[in-house]
């Protein structure tokens, strides 16, 4: 089967249902490479992070982590929790002198501080929504190429049979000669909605599935540094 000469032989309508739908073969696999891509490199990235990480644990040694904290999403979110960590401490050290616990508030001090606390959690939410929005990016154009490719198909189909039955009903026959032109642009228009729509769909099951759980990951270590912040924050105040 020899696709150009297909494409070649039908009719404009036909071709420029194809054409589109070519354009947007071209658009998904481009997209299915460009994340395949991405993410390959924030794993990479990612490991690096890890690898250091783990060695460090206080807020001082976090820092020196230097461009790790910002070549990946996980050292992103690190920087922005130190961020507002360090505000934070710098406020509470300034309210100190005016308003230190007295004895017998100190429940309610160590609980307004566990309140203000969750402003270090906000800033490394923002922070991982921002991360989000670049993962997700391309992804609704890849949803509306899975949508709107069989539809396309559908029209050439219905604009082929249409064509079919007004040659037959103007020439007064139904010979083949006569209706195989509308029937084939009916079928390759469908052929090549599915062509293009059935890969779409797969690329866009396998990124929705990754971002869920690298949503998930980065949930995850957001709560385990907001832990360790905040007992830090804590037992600074004490002393």
């Amino acid at each position: 089967m020899n696709i150009i000469r297909i494409f070649l032989e039908s009719s404009l309508a036909a071709q420029i249902i194809m054409s589109v739908l070519s354009i947007f073969s071209i658009w998904s696999w481009s997209i299915f490479f460009k994340k395949l891509y991405d993410f390959a490199r924030i794993k990479k990235l990612s490991k690096r992070f890890f690898d250091s990480y783990r060695f460090h644990r206080t807020v001082k040694e976090w820092d020196n982590l230097g461009n790790l904290l910002n070549d990946n999403p996980y050292g992103r979110i690190l920087r922005s929790g130190i961020e507002g960590y360090r505000k934070l401490k710098k406020s509470l050290q300034r309210a100190v002198p005016v308003s230190a616990p007295e004895e017998g508030q100190s429940d309610a001090h160590a609980s307004s501080l566990e309140s203000l606390s969750d402003n270090i959690k906000l800033c490394m939410e923002r922070t991982k929504i921002e991360e989000m929005k670049q993962l997700e990016a391309s992804l609704p154009v890849l949803s509306t190429i899975v949508s709107v490719s069989p539809f396309l198909g559908l029209l050439g189909t219905v604009w082929g049979v249409m064509v079919a039955f007004l040659d037959i009903r103007t020439r007064g026959s139904a010979h083949i000669t006569i209706v195989a032109p509308g029937i084939s642009d009916a079928l390759i228009t469908t052929v090549y909605g599915l062509i293009v729509a059935i890969p779409a769909l797969l690329f866009f099951n396998i990124f929705r599935s990754r971002v869920n759980n690298f949503e998930s990951e980065l949930t995850k270590f957001i709560h385990e540094i907001f832990i360790q912040l905040r007992e830090k924050l804590l037992l600074n105040s004490e002393h």
